[in-house]
């Protein structure tokens, strides 16, 4: 048996988390430089406010509505779901975790086990130990788990496909709202016949296979009780990817180099986080739109292999550094680089050099410089240590403006759980 938690409105519960002031309150949590609402809790959408509008335009009805405003908090965030997530293994033998607020948990065939009562433990539990409320959708396939939990929003947190009036519940829910399918596919599926989920269910397989490849040939078989996704326990990423816009168009290269040296440091934290190492560095850089005619446009990627693969920041740093260097083009105001590292593996597979004999040596050296470096920055918080590139335009200016190409967040909550500074305060 498989049950799909999800977090309800997952932002903005953890913003409400340590200010109790905000129960019952309209919160809405921005994108990266304050440019749009990402997520909002059900009193904010009862005001009729929606995802995607731009903060720029229903900036003075948020305030007119009395709106609580956060910019994202993603290190509070990741530090609340690994909370969650360490109480669903406590649970359940095989969890998944999909995303930063869902999970799927793989249950044995127990003939003894009333999963309905396991499912409201587990979320009484979850809103004692963290205060965080979610949804549990209890069935036989992932695709049913995930509908199930869209019916337990409305029906007191928990719902089971058992116990539902399976044929009308699907007949009441669109088909492109089905995981897995989705609205681009609403024009096919409707000059198909196909208007709900029941009509999916019911469509013939060929058919499926035919107009929605192989990925909704496997939904409408989980749709019929048929397990048909895997069930991913560790996923090895094929890519990690970091970059943010910039708060303002930046110039020179020197602006370039240190936001490259920051990005690059996460992506490597985020890939040794994973244990992994990379092969293969990609840089990229771009302009992005402009309402300017007379400011010119420019986009460029540069591609680097390196020798070995490597989870050593110096290495992958210096040649992205290298990497910016061919495609930079003076005159142009740029909006945003982005670091991506490809060709990913186990960093334990990593070999030296069979006739190198201080490869070996080298790579032991490489490896406990970079567990000082992991270890420092998770006592004392990320971005405690860090390259020398990265301190070569200051964080802030004597005016007390922050640089440019650092990222527009005015309405930035403490990270209240991960940095000793900003620990909340009992009075």
């Amino acid at each position: 048996m498989i049950l799909h938690i999800d977090a309800n409105s997952f932002y903005a519960s953890c913003e409400r988390l340590f200010r109790p002031d905000l129960d019952n309150k309209p919160i809405a949590v921005l994108s990266n430089n304050d440019g749009m609402t990402i997520a909002l809790n059900q009193e904010c959408k009862k005001l009729g406010f929606s995802r995607g509008d731009v903060f720029a335009k229903e900036k003075y009805r948020y305030q007119r509505n009395n709106v609580f405003v956060f910019s994202s908090n993603y290190t509070l965030y990741a530090d609340i779901s690994k909370r969650i997530n360490m109480i669903y293994e406590y649970y359940c033998p095989e969890v998944e975790f999909y995303s930063i607020d869902e999970s799927f948990l793989n249950f044995p065939d127990w003939k003894n086990m009333d999963f309905v009562d396991l499912a409201f433990e587990i979320k009484n539990c979850i809103w004692q130990s963290v205060h965080i409320p979610v949804s549990v959708g209890i069935a036989p396939t992932k695709t049913l788990a995930k509908f199930c939990n869209s019916l337990a929003k409305k029906r007191n947190g928990v719902c089971s496909w058992f116990s539902i009036n399976q044929e009308e519940e699907l007949k009441n829910f669109k088909s492109y709202d089905i995981w897995g399918i989705g609205r681009a596919k609403a024009a096919l599926l409707e000059r198909k016949g196909i208007f709900s989920a029941y009509d999916l269910k019911n469509y013939p397989l060929h058919l499926v296979k035919k107009y929605l490849t192989i990925t909704g040939f496997n939904t409408v078989r989980e749709l019929n009780e048929i397990p048909s996704l895997k069930f991913e326990t560790s996923i090895t990423r094929k890519n990690i990817t970091t970059s943010r816009s910039f708060s303002k168009k930046i110039e020179t290269l020197v602006e370039l180099e240190t936001a490259l040296s920051e990005f690059t440091q996460l992506a490597v934290s985020r890939m040794r986080e994973n244990n992994l190492a990379c092969k293969f560095i990609s840089v990229c850089i771009l302009t992005g739109k402009s309402y300017n005619e007379n400011e010119k446009s420019y986009y460029n990627v540069a591609h680097a292999s390196l020798e070995k693969h490597t989870s050593f920041l110096p290495e992958i740093l210096g040649t992205a550094i290298k990497l910016l260097h061919s495609i930079f083009l003076q005159g142009y105001k740029y909006k945003k680089v982005m670091i991506t590292l490809l060709d990913l593996t186990e960093d334990k597979h990593i070999q030296g050099e069979l006739f190198e004999e201080t490869s070996i040596e080298i790579l032991n050296k490489k490896k406990s410089i970079m567990k000082v470096y992991d270890s420092v920055n998770e006592k004392y918080g990320k971005g405690t240590l860090h390259t020398g590139l990265r301190n070569q335009i200051a964080d802030f200016n004597s005016q007390g403006n922050h640089a440019d190409w650092i990222m527009n967040r005015n309405f930035l909550s403490p990270e209240y759980t991960t940095n000793f500074n900003e620990l909340p305060i009992v009075l």
